[in-house]
């Protein structure tokens, strides 16, 4: 896991976050790239030194946050670009190729009724970057047991899963598989890519409506120190992600969370 992103608000909980994505990526020896998750879009913007004042603050705020978590570190890098949040993610990804997103779990939001705030819906929803989603105001441990829940096991790209199986792996953490027979469940879903198959110690059924209540009849049993999930274009979570903002009544996590994106 050589390059992680983390996106910086104007939340405060970015400084926690900061820390998290700097332990975690301590541990892999990464490079953290540091992008401000708030660009300006007003019209006013286009006034050339009104644009660049707004980009010299935006700079000066991310550079004060970053000596004040963790000065004079070199594996720290501030992302500038004129493009919006996706636009910029995108085309940095496409120079250096980003491993891992970190997000916060709530993100500049007031209610306490929401878990994923826009930023992070956003970036769940508009990449096919894995995404971390750190719980709050937590540091980061090193997981020792993984669980992954999800209604159909085909892995279409096996590089779907190479977030999961370098956390796996770094830390030796044991995985188990949680496969929830949904409504309209069918055979072929029954169908388990061969990879999660040896490298999970073994998988569990449950009927449920939904994945999220498969992983709430399962949670406190197997005590996960991370949930892993797949984004599906339409599948897992289909309905849930729809919106950029995610209510805590229709999914919560105390755990770091993991979002693989797997195509159908």
């Amino acid at each position: 896991m050589q390059n992680i992103l983390v996106p910086i608000g104007i939340s405060k909980n970015a400084k926690s976050n900061l820390k998290f994505a700097i332990k975690l990526a301590n541990s892999f020896g990464s490079s953290i790239y540091v992008i401000d998750a708030y660009p300006s879009t007003s019209s006013l913007t286009s006034i050339s030194n009104v644009s660049l004042r707004l980009a010299k603050e935006k700079i000066e705020r991310i550079r004060i946050l970053i000596n004040h978590v963790k000065p004079k570190a070199s594996n720290i890098k501030i992302v500038e670009s004129e493009l919006d949040l996706i636009g910029a993610i995108k085309k940095l990804d496409q120079n250096i190729g980003i491993d891992l997103i970190i997000t916060a779990s709530l993100n500049n939001e007031i209610n306490n009724e929401v878990f994923l705030g826009p930023i992070a819906g956003s970036l769940i929803k508009r990449l096919d970057i894995p995404v971390l989603v750190a719980p709050l105001n937590k540091g980061f441990k090193p997981p020792k047991k993984m669980l992954l829940a999800f209604k159909t096991g085909e892995v279409k790209d096996v590089s779907t899963l190479n977030a999961m199986i370098e956390f796996q792996d770094k830390f030796k953490a044991k995985l188990k598989l949680l496969l929830v027979k949904v409504p309209g469940f069918i055979n072929r879903n029954h169908s388990l890519d061969d990879i999660l198959m040896k490298r999970s110690e073994n998988l569990i059924y449950s009927e449920n409506e939904t994945v999220y209540k498969g992983v709430l009849e399962y949670f406190q049993v197997f005590k996960p120190d991370i949930l892993v999930t797949f984004k599906r274009e339409r599948g897992f979570f289909e309905k849930l992600w729809e919106p950029d903002i995610i209510y805590k009544k229709d999914f919560y996590c105390k755990v770091p969370l993991l979002v693989l994106k797997n195509k159908d």
